[in-house]
Parts: C-alpha cells; sequence; structure tokens
C-alpha cells in the first residue's frame, strides 16, 4: 500500500515538472517587445476579457502591454482599441489615449449585451450597495461597488466573494445539471451544462478565474460521461499547464495566481484540516476558508497589504449566503429579462440576505485591531513558503 502512494506522489511531481518544462519552452517562443520605459507606443487589438474595475480604476490588457485607465468612459470584451501612450513601467501604460475603433460584434457581444442588461435590472430592483455586491457575485461586475463598500470588502479579507470563480461555477452546474436531468438522460444534461456553463463564462467575461473553473467544470463532466475517474489536482494541473500554454501573460494576472492557489488549498490542504480536531474545522466553509487563505497568503499580502486575522470568522457568517444570494440573483435576471414585475418580486426574496451580508462586512469593518499592515514580502520568503506548503500537501498523499 505504502508504494501505491509513493507511486501517487511520484506520478503528482512528474506532472508538475512536465508542465513546468512546458511553459519555460513556451515562454522562449513568446516574441519580445523592444521598447523602453517612456518610450511613445501605439498599439491596437481587441480586448479578449473584460477589464478588471478596481476603485475608480479599470485594467486590461492586449497582448503583452497592461494598461490602467480610469473607470469611465467603459470598455468592454470585444471592442477594438487603438492606445497611444508613454511606456512608464516595461509593458504598462497608465492613462494613454484610449480610441475605441469598433465596438464589440459577435456572439461574445451579444453575451455581454445581456450581462449589462442584468446590471440594469439589478440596479433598477436594489439600493446601492446591494446592486453592486448582487452584480459582483453573480455576474463578478464591481462596477457597481461604491468606493467605501470596495475598502470594507477589502479590510475585511471578502473581496473573493466579488470574483466570479470557481465556487460560481460549482453552484451554477449543479443546479442547471440537476433541472436538465429532469428532462433528459444524464449524458444529455451534461452536454446542455456545457453549453450553459461556458455561456456564464462569456457572461462574466471571461476572466481567467473562470476560464479556469469552466475548463475544470468541463474536464470533470465530460470524464462522468465517458465513466472515467477524475482527481481534482491532476484537472487543476492540466486545467492550469493549458491555459498559461495559451497565454503565458496569464501567470502574471492576480486573478489567475488567487484563483489557481485558493482551489489548490481546496483540493490539497481543506482535507487535511477538516480532519482536525478543533471544532469550527468542523464547519466546512471555515476550513475551506483558512485552506485557501493558507495558499494565497504571500500573494494576498503583495497585492494588498493586509490582513485581517478575523477573515476565516468573518466568512464563516457570510459564505452560507452566496449560494442563496447567486442562484437567487440569476433567477431575478432570468424572470426579470422576461418580464420585469416578475423579477422585482423575486428580488424581495434575497434582498434579507444582501441586508444581512452588507451588515456583517460593515460591523466587521469597524474592528480594527485585527486588520494588519503587511510590509511588501521578497520573492524567496514567497518559494519557501509555498515549499512547505507543498511537503505537507504531498504528505496528505500518505495518509
Amino acid at each position: 500500500m505504502k508504494s501505491i502512494f509513493n507511486f501517487k506522489i511520484f506520478k503528482s511531481v512528474i506532472v508538475i515538472v512536465a508542465f513546468t518544462v512546458l511553459l519555460a519552452l513556451r515562454a522562449l517562443f513568446l516574441p519580445k517587445l523592444n521598447i523602453k520605459e517612456g518610450q511613445q507606443v501605439r498599439i491596437t487589438g481587441v480586448l479578449t476579457n473584460e477589464p478588471q474595475v478596481s476603485g475608480n480604476r479599470q485594467s486590461f490588457n492586449l497582448g503583452q502591454i497592461e494598461i490602467w485607465t480610469e473607470k469611465f468612459p467603459e470598455y468592454h470584451y470585444g471592442d477594438q482599441l487603438a492606445i497611444t501612450g508613454r511606456i512608464k513601467l516595461t509593458y504598462l501604460l497608465i492613462n494613454p489615449k484610449i480610441e475605441v475603433l469598433n465596438g464589440g460584434s459577435g456572439l461574445g457581444s451579444q453575451v455581454l449585451r445581456i450581462r449589462n442588461d442584468l446590471r440594469l435590472l439589478y440596479q433598477k430592483f436594489f439600493p446601492s450597495p446591494f446592486d453592486g455586491l448582487l452584480s459582483g457575485i453573480v455576474l463578478g461586475d464591481k462596477s457597481l461597488i461604491p468606493f467605501d463598500t470596495w475598502q470594507k470588502l477589502k479590510a475585511t479579507g471578502t473581496l473573493h466573494i466579488m470574483v466570479a470563480s470557481g465556487m460560481n461555477i460549482a453552484m451554477f452546474s449543479g443546479t442547471i445539471l440537476s433541472f436538465f436531468c429532469l428532462f433528459f438522460r444524464r449524458k444529455i444534461a451534461i452536454l446542455f451544462l456545457f453549453i450553459m456553463i461556458w455561456f456564464y463564462a462569456f457572461m462574466t467575461g471571461l476572466q481567467p478565474p473562470i476560464i479556469r473553473a469552466a475548463i475544470m467544470a468541463s474536464l470533470i463532466y465530460f470524464a462522468q460521461m465517458v465513466g472515467r475517474e477524475t482527481e481534482a489536482g491532476r484537472v487543476l494541473w492540466l486545467t492550469g499547464g493549458f491555459m498559461l500554454l495559451i497565454n503565458p501573460l496569464w501567470l502574471f494576472d492576480i486573478g489567475f495566481q488567487l484563483s489557481f492557489l485558493a482551489t489548490a488549498g481546496l483540493v490539497y490542504l481543506q482535507p487535511k484540516l477538516s480532519k482536525s480536531k478543533f471544532f469550527l474545522f468542523k464547519f466546512e466553509s471555515f476550513s475551506s476558508s483558512i485552506a485557501s487563505q493558507l495558499a494565497t497568503l504571500p500573494i494576498l499580502v503583495t497585492a494588498f497589504g493586509q490582513l485581517n486575522l478575523l477573515s476565516p470568522i468573518i466568512n464563516l457568517l457570510i459564505l452560507w449566503t452566496i449560494p442563496f444570494i447567486l442562484q437567487g440573483g440569476i433567477l431575478v435576471g432570468i424572470a426579470g429579462l422576461l418580464w420585469q414585475n416578475l423579477g422585482g418580486l423575486i428580488a424581495y426574496l434575497i434582498y434579507p440576505l444582501l441586508f444581512y451580508l452588507n451588515l456583517v462586512i460593515n460591523i466587521s469593518a469597524k474592528i480594527n485591531f485585527t486588520q494588519m499592515l503587511m510590509p511588501k514580502i521578497s520573492w524567496m520568503f514567497a518559494v519557501f513558503y509555498y515549499f512547505l506548503l507543498g511537503i505537507v500537501s504531498l504528505k496528505r498523499l500518505k495518509n
């Protein structure tokens, strides 16, 4: 039995090494841009995903160039842009001149129009900041979130609920599959589910976290169709490797980093924590929150510069509401698009949940002594940290 577990570890190491070699080779063939800081550049291209909105800023990539600009005017998936500005840092343009050459068109643009219609419905049915919270949870759209609410989410360690992620896909796909299974055989229902998963991925703007989740869900359900067993860790590495082979620049995307590492925490660390004798770890939302935060700690500290020691408790208090808000928000949107009065009626059902969610965040944000400002950490510390986590994760396979 021991040799079997060792063979599993060996296979996991082989997979990781193989993908590392492939990514290194892929990076070698990535075109290098001959540009310098301060150089005037003009680039054109089509947005391949929705810009990320943070506070009063939106950011997106065109090829290897990252662009930071003001929140308005808004740019969307499918827009063809011409951007002129000076390089501030390597491959970064800040507040350049942006010209929309051609608005988005095609299927992706049509799906995003539905996204915008849903956002308008949420604004109509809910006051601020409830409309922003709902739009963030359902669509991953942060544009309606007031700045002070954004700061509270950041201070309480709950920003992750505003990101369309694997949790959204899991809850969304499970409900949809159960519905389709009422009318079709399971294999046919899974085919319809594939369509809905990728429709949802397009509607949320094809953000790296949702792409990762959509690919993983597709692989897992495809394995069910053909009668094969899947192991979440292998599916995660296969998905991450495939995404980076397509676009190596996603490796430097914070959304991709957090999504991949948080999922790795759920796969490798959460089962170990749930077996602990500490009573709070018996609550899945608590052990999942701790596992995700352990797996993403260096990234969180580097990206946000702060940490809330009460974050796991806060997440324990609010995470149970997210499935109901997500599914209710989708139902409000579908009903509202068909008949606004019906959508408004359903909106009353999730209003108390949004009120509770906002209340917990507001109260928690006032507890200052658990909020810690963290200094920037060196990459050597991050490497050492993940090396230790890797040892713990591999040790899990022996137990």
